[in-house]
């Protein structure tokens, strides 16, 4: 009778013992299960799907499973912006388990690359990049191979060597021959940002202007793969002074944007539908490994039947309440994130109207300024000076303002006449810019607030002076 016990304990014990290609599918299937949630950016079904990997990895032994489901994990706490040690020390402990599949170590040590760019460790980045340099010549993937050319072109930007980094967008160039649309976005996006970063206009606008002829000008149809590259348009726009142009490329990144966050709102409802299929067949599954095990225990354990029916059904009773506490919870945080989405836009919306209404403003006061100057120069006006105040500040005397605009009618004008006439106090110098717009010495005494026999003073002055110099 004890033997027939013990037997029927060890058969018990044997049932309920992991079976080593259980494990090794289970890791497998929980590792596709975390590529699929990343396909879908559901980050934390992703993470939880991924660890469950690592973990069955580990049990079956699987290296090469473990230290991919690694590597995720490490990108995924990169991205979100854990500490460096943490994601770190995940990386390097993948590396081995990798073996001889060079593109994926490549790819591992380009991240940890990027991580160490990140924090300006750049020594520690270099060393990263030229190891994985190394796997990515190994291997065959030509893509992972130039991702780590362009780490080299981040890592020198970000520590301010120009010229390394325009030599390796040279190199990239002439390995890719730019023969697809978005390896040329990224070469002429980079050139720019690097020619615009060391004061290079000319050549910034040169390829910033290649970018914009390859998403079309403005009256052509938008597309909205590149939307967000039309808010670096708008941006440079506006540093040249083109307001009108930036205002019509920052409409319409802002027009991509919102459809952009629209067709996110369609994916995340795709996502929810997906991960409910996902839980029912995950469902229908673990139904069938049950019943397998009741099968098993029913033949080993007959007496404990009765126990064991029961303590399966409160654990189905307690798991279907679990998933439908879990999936309530998604339902409720997708209502908030819905909420707060829409109070975004308006605010965004806002935003939007108010820079057009001070935008607007600025263009007509501008309009109106070179308006008044033209009809002066044109003889068609009297006093400048008063009209373009007028126009601009009322009442009000703003010496600053003045010069702007007439460093916009003489470029360099103040500068060249501070360098060459040093001597000249402040009144002299305003008595030799006004000079240029030929006022009557009561004007000009209006403007100093002084005399016109102080103007004479004043003039008489600079011309000594400047017949000195």
């Amino acid at each position: 009778m004890r033997l027939l016990i013990l037997f029927l304990l060890l058969a018990a014990l044997t049932a309920c013992k992991p079976d080593p290609r259980q494990l090794l599918d289970q890791a497998r299937q929980s590792l596709e299960e975390g590529y699929a949630y990343l396909e879908s950016d559901d980050e934390a079904f992703a993470m939880e799907a991924l660890k469950n990997a690592e973990h069955y990895g580990l049990l079956a032994g699987d290296s090469l499973t473990t230290s991919r489901a690694r590597y995720q994990i490490g990108d995924m706490l990169y991205r979100k912006g854990e500490t460096k040690d943490e994601y770190i020390g995940r990386l390097k402990a993948a590396d081995e388990g990798f073996g001889p599949h060079y593109d994926e170590r490549a790819k591992l040590w380009n991240l940890m690359g990027s991580a160490y760019t990140a924090f300006h460790e750049f020594d520690s980045a270099k060393m990263c990049m030229d190891q994985g340099l190394a796997y990515a010549e190994k291997g065959q993937d030509q893509d992972v191979w130039l991702a780590v050319l362009t780490n080299y072109y981040v890592l020198n930007f970000e520590r301010g060597d120009y010229d390394k980094a325009v030599k390796y967008l040279w190199k990239y160039k002439a390995i890719t021959g730019l023969d697809t649309d978005e390896k040329k976005a990224y070469y002429y996006r980079s050139m720019g940002t690097v020619y615009e970063e060391v004061g290079n206009m000319d050549s910034a606008t040169y390829f910033w202007g290649q970018l914009e002829a390859m998403w079309g000008a403005l009256d052509t149809v938008e597309n909205d793969e590149h939307y967000f590259d039309y808010w670096e348009f708008s941006r440079f726009a506006e540093e040249r002074g083109d307001y009108k142009l930036a205002l019509q490329y920052y409409e319409r990144f802002t027009r991509g944007y919102a459809r952009h966050n629209l067709k996110d709102e369609k994916d995340n409802l795709y996502g929810i539908q997906r991960k409910y299929d996902y839980e029912v067949l995950q469902n229908e599954m673990n139904q069938k490994i049950i019943a397998k095990q009741r099968w098993i225990i029913l033949i080993s354990v007959v007496a404990a039947l009765v126990l064991l029916a029961f303590l399966i059904s409160q654990i189905r009773l307690a798991r279907k309440r679990k998933q439908e506490a879990e999936i309530n919870a998604e339902l409720f945080h997708f209502k908030q994130q819905n909420q707060a989405l829409a109070q975004k836009d308006a605010e965004h919306e806002q935003i939007q109207h108010d820079y057009a209404d001070r935008l607007s403003e600025a263009l007509d006061k501008e309009q109106r300024i070179m308006l008044l100057l033209d009809n002066y120069l044109n003889g068609k006006r009297a006093n400048l000076l008063n009209d373009v105040e007028q126009a601009v500040f009322g009442e009000k005397d703003h010496w600053k303002a003045m010069l702007a605009v007439v460093e916009a009618k003489y470029p360099g004008l103040w500068e060249t006449l501070c360098q060459k006439y040093p001597d000249l106090d402040e009144d002299e110098k305003k008595s030799f810019i006004l000079s240029h717009f030929k006022v009557s010495r009561q004007e000009e005494a209006d403007y100093l607030g002084t005399t016109v026999n102080m103007v004479d003073k004043i003039r008489g002055r600079v011309k000594k002076k400047m017949g000195e110099g």
